[in-house]
């Protein structure tokens, strides 16, 4: 996650709250689980194209949550006066999307736990559709393309680190672990805390 300044933070979570409860809003209309990665795509879709037409100094107007967001990241953004400086500002926004989604349908008891592998799994997924979406798309300009797969892949990559990785540790306790037959994986090993990983050679 990029280190969006603490100032910036209170009005990019009030509209990631309202993109939030519309796309759980949507989730619950849809009747369907797997849903969550196709509205992922969908709203991410609207708040870079958003923020991708300020950039060429067009004028986005309109109240929905998605466009909303992206104007805000854009106006955010402005004040820091170099180009490129929305990407950071989008880093942030998706990433705490990704989070408050999935914790919000499980405050509320649509979800039976906060996250669960599919979550992850159709999350990533549709961070890499939509990054590779945006790469072929050719009216846009080559660096605003390459930044944001850029920001699209770190999201990726951060929250499989940070969230995924420290998930799936607490499941091969409670599971086992599957990588059984490679000469060479990481170990598992409890602390006082929580988990860490070592580097190991097994003899196989």
């Amino acid at each position: 996650m990029p280190y969006v300044p603490k100032e910036d933070r209170p009005e990019l979570d009030g509209v990631v709250k309202e993109l939030s409860d519309e796309i759980i809003s949507l989730l619950k209309s849809k009747n369907g689980d797997t849903d969550l990665a196709v509205l992922y795509k969908e709203k991410m879709t609207d708040v870079i194209e958003t923020i991708i037409d300020r950039e060429l100094g067009k004028t986005v107007e309109g109240s929905i949550p998605a466009l909303k967001l992206g104007n805000k990241i854009f106006d955010i953004a402005v004040k820091y006066n170099y180009r490129g400086a929305w990407l950071g500002e989008l880093n942030y926004a998706i990433t705490r999307l990704i989070q408050l989604v999935p914790y919000t349908l499980y405050k509320n008891g649509l979800f039976k736990e906060a996250l669960r592998y599919w979550i992850y799994a159709l999350t990533a997924g549709a961070l890499e559709q939509v990054a590779n979406d945006f790469s072929k798309k050719r009216k846009i300009p080559e660096w605003i393309k390459i930044g944001i797969v850029g920001v699209l892949n770190d999201i990726k990559d951060e929250y499989k680190r940070r969230v995924n990785t420290a998930y799936e540790s607490y499941q091969i306790e409670k599971n086992g672990d599957c990588y059984e037959y490679s000469l060479y994986h990481t170990e598992l090993r409890k602390t006082d805390d929580g988990f860490s990983e070592i580097m190991k050679k097994f003899e196989i």
